[in-house]
């Protein structure tokens, strides 16, 4: 049995110390969108495997060596890089009774593994579980007018549940509609329930530690505020806000407090600590959920960072980026 995508939600919640530069301030046009995020290995992961019957014999495809994280990359030497494209090799294969060699890429070296299968009544089933991407929920922090590029998350997107260190590249975003809010609790945080509609925004060229970066369609940028940035230094301790959806497709304001800066001199995570100050926010939240990753934050009229992780333990509260690192990540 092949399974399909496995969807995430996207918000971080560990912490990491930091450290400060100042990067020089830009124009940039402010985001506050949800969007669907897709992003695509270049072949097909396998996340796990399963017994199955061979001439009545138990049969794991882990006693032949195949792990978790491994990337299937062809088969009998065909190229794959989705499920249904894997499936098609595989049918094709087992109808002209052939042995099937699966490429594997496993830390940069290519393996051939036999792929042994357990046929009944037609179908076929591997004893690999397998995806061939991520999908997930976030929120746009801007988008750079001068290369035409946009940053959103604040944080690397990945499978936090697999051990795999393989790291998806390149996708695309997507519109999203917020259908509900599943509000937070300490130790627990919430989530907003959205779908992911067939417009596309963009293509992602880079996702990494600082966020996901791509080039953006000029038709998305309607009515978007120009804004400028603000340097590291520039940002302070009190009264901010971050724009995020909540509902539908609009764009809320919601009023926080920041609490605390940490000054970074290199890219870091977690530079600014901030707590939900917003009463009607918090009536539909109960603080920071899962999708907000990315949220731009804005202080004295000008950008300053991006919400990325939630404070497990009072979900109140939370953490941004600061936007200097987003803009030193837009590098390609």
């Amino acid at each position: 049995m092949l399974f399909k995508k496995l969807s995430i939600t996207l918000i971080i919640v560990f912490s990491i110390l930091a450290q400060t530069f100042n990067v020089f301030a830009a124009e940039v046009i402010l985001g506050g969108e949800s969007i669907g995020i897709e992003l695509d290995y270049e072949g097909i992961l396998i996340t796990g495997t399963y017994d199955i019957s061979i001439d009545n014999t138990k049969y794991n495809p882990s006693s032949d060596g195949y792990q978790t994280g491994d990337l299937i990359i062809s088969v009998n030497n065909h190229k794959v890089k989705s499920i249904s494209h894997l499936m098609e090799n595989v049918e094709k294969e087992i109808e002209k009774h052939n042995e099937i060699t699966l490429q594997i890429k496993r830390n940069n070296v290519i393996l051939d593994k036999k792929l042994k299968y357990q046929e009944n009544n037609g179908k076929f089933s591997t004893g690999l579980y397998v995806q061939d991407g991520l999908t997930g929920v976030g929120t746009i922090t801007y988008y750079n007018p001068t290369n035409h590029h946009f940053g959103a998350l604040g944080h690397i997107m990945n499978d936090v549940e697999l051990s795999s260190t393989s790291v998806i590249k390149k996708g695309k975003i997507y519109n999203s509609y917020v259908k509900k809010i599943n509000p937070s609790q300490n130790g627990k945080p919430g989530e907003k329930i959205a779908e992911i509609g067939n417009i596309e925004i963009g293509t992602v060229f880079d996702n990494n530690n600082y966020g996901i970066y791509g080039s953006y369609l000029q038709s998305q940028l309607l009515k978007n505020q120009t804004i400028s940035t603000a340097t590291i230094d520039e940002v302070e301790e009190g009264e901010a806000y971050f724009l995020t959806v909540l509902d539908g497709h609009t764009i809320s304001k919601c009023q926080i407090n920041i609490t605390h800066l940490k000054k970074q001199t290199k890219p870091d995570i977690k530079g600014i600590t901030f707590e939900i100050t917003d009463e009607k926010v918090i009536s539909l939240t109960n603080g920071i959920v899962q999708g907000m990753s990315g949220s731009p934050i804005i202080q004295n009229g000008k950008l300053i960072g991006c919400v990325t992780h939630v404070d497990v333990n009072d979900v109140h509260k939370g953490y941004g980026l600061y936007i200097d690192w987003m803009l030193e990540n837009d590098n390609v």
